[in-house]
């Protein structure tokens, strides 16, 4: 097909579209009413597609999973055993790369590229794990884990938007979240390798940082059959090439639905470069913080994100395997399954769910089992460590029964958490409108790393400064101010557009008018529906 074809066989389809409401107000055409035959089959491209750049997720997942298992078994391989300060810088290393990562790789990938930024992320993540390996010092873990962090923040960032905008329309839902799923999947594989483990293996801490290579590695080599971008590759001007990549992605389309698919994406990245071409970046950065439909949109993605970390769900996930060996169980790693694996468990119930029960209903819902389990694991704490001045010293034998109380109460939590916030706080692009969705997410994604850093470089010095019932009733405390929060600032986006969704923050946060907008939304839908079946009567 020739580029002149392309352009001129959509004037008739998008007259078409303008008739039966398939422009939105800014003048984009809808991408729902936007479907090529068989969009919604699964196809072996698309399989290799996904599966290849969702290993992003699984890197993500055990880079940052495996430190739970691997730690405790340093031991004094370093030259001294661990104190809680090293533990936890050792832990934090990566998160502080990936608030670097995030924000460099991020800005780069519109620069050189969502694949080859994605491939500088694998090379980052490699040679990380080779340092970390080979190390003889906390410095050098330090270093290695702070370059581990920098391939983690970056394919925190890419990958999710590398598939988004190489996903057909019609599955794209199901295809971010196979990434998103990868993520708490890659930390359930780091506990079942650190359970198989144990400290069976002479130096096999450093064996469990090297597996983390494989990921990466597996990435890197099939990256030169994975495509570019095709908005990526229309903004260099590389017209042609983006026409092949989504024929290769829409093999059963015709040329009308191609054309239309190009003139999307051509024209939402006219829309998304808008503010650039009429603001400086002074000018732009003022914008998103003096223009209330953006503030507010901003300040409710990046709360939500923040109060993921801020549950505390992380500082289970990163010391399970110290806070299970104080409680006495055998293999700490083992018992860490109950984490990673209980949170990957209700991760995919809850993406099953969300499209029919909606966002804001499952989080509202969940938060209350956050709580309880959090408040119930600060009494279980107690209780558990009064024979030792509340606190937490190993070698102790501590009560078996008040240690299964506990358990529990790590269960109420994970299964609450990972139902709910595990995955929501991902969905952040939904609220942002389309000349902000960029820097938007930026911020957001920057505030839910710096609060993942706060938590987990505290912990340990927290469990010793206020006890451990104490640390965990300030993360349920934490947890009744992101409740409270959602209930008045987290608008429902379940069955509105972007267009609708943005118009959510004009004049508040939404709550109320996001249930408006849904109830007249079905009663004009119920409407059409009365009056398409008189005519047919």
């Amino acid at each position: 097909m020739s580029k002149d074809s392309l352009n001129d066989k959509p004037i008739e389809a998008i007259t078409h579209l303008e008739n039966v409401g398939g422009v939105t107000k800014r003048g984009l055409i809808s991408e729902d009413l936007v479907r090529a035959e068989n969009e919604d089959k699964t196809t072996p491209y698309l399989v290799m597609l996904i599966a290849g750049a969702s290993i992003a997720g699984m890197l993500y997942g055990y880079d940052t999973g495996i430190v739970g298992s691997a730690v405790p078994l340093i031991g004094e391989d370093l030259g001294h055993k661990l104190s809680n300060s090293e533990q936890e810088i050792i832990t934090a290393g990566c998160t502080i790369g990936a608030i670097f990562g995030s924000l460099i790789l991020g800005t780069w990938s519109d620069k050189i590229g969502r694949k080859w930024s994605m491939a500088i992320s694998d090379v980052c993540a490699i040679l990380g794990a080779v340092v970390i390996s080979t190390s003889k010092s906390v410095g050098q873990v330090v270093a290695g884990r702070i370059i581990l962090g920098l391939g983690v923040g970056g394919a925190s960032v890419i990958a999710p938007l590398y598939i988004a905008e190489l996903a057909p329309t019609a599955v794209r839902g199901r295809c971010v979240g196979i990434n998103a799923f990868c993520i708490p999947f890659g930390q359930t594989i780091a506990s079942v390798i650190g359970a198989a483990f144990g400290d069976k293996v002479k130096h096999g801490w450093k064996i469990l940082f090297a597996i983390g290579v494989a990921p990466a590695a597996i990435q890197l080599c099939i990256m030169h059959w994975l495509p570019e971008s095709p908005r990526v590759q229309i903004t260099w001007g590389r017209r042609d090439e983006a026409i092949r990549t989504l024929r290769q992605i829409y093999s059963s389309a015709t040329e009308e639905i191609l054309a239309l698919k190009l003139r999307i994406i051509e024209d939402n990245i006219r829309e998304t470069t808008r503010l650039q071409h009429d603001l400086t970046f002074a000018q732009r950065s003022k914008k998103l913080w003096t223009f209330k439909p953006y503030r507010r949109a901003i300040i409710t993605i990046t709360a939500i994100q923040a109060a993921g970390q801020l549950t505390g769900f992380n500082t289970l996930l990163y010391y399970s395997g110290n806070i299970f060996s104080l409680l006495g169980f055998k293999n700490s790693a083992a018992a860490g399954l109950i984490v990673s694996g209980g949170n990957t468990f209700m991760l995919f119930i809850g993406m099953c769910i969300v499209d029919r029960v909606g966002r804001r209903r499952i989080l509202i819902c969940a938060y209350p089992g956050m709580i309880l389990g959090l408040l119930w694991a600060a009494i279980s704490f107690h209780f558990l460590t009064r024979g030792t001045g509340d606190r937490l010293i190993s070698g102790v034998v501590y009560d078996k029964v008040i240690a299964g109380t506990l358990l529990g109460a790590i269960v109420l939590f994970v299964c609450s958490f990972g139902i709910s916030l595990a995955h929501l706080c991902w969905y952040q692009s939904e609220f942002l409108p389309l000349e902000i969705r960029a820097a938007g997410s930026a911020v957001s994604t920057t505030g839910q790393w710096l609060a993942n850093l706060f938590v987990s470089v505290t912990y340990l010095s927290l469990m010793n400064a206020i006890t451990p019932s104490g640390v965990y009733g300030l993360f349920g405390a934490l947890c009744c101010v992101g409740y409270t929060f959602s209930w008045f600032c987290f608008p429902e986006t379940k069955g509105l557009s972007i267009d609708e969704t943005e118009m959510l923050f004009k004049d508040g946060y939404g709550v109320q008018k996001s249930i408006d907008m849904r109830r007249e939304k079905k009663e004009y839908g119920k409407q059409l529906e009365e009056e398409a079946n008189a005519v047919t009567v």
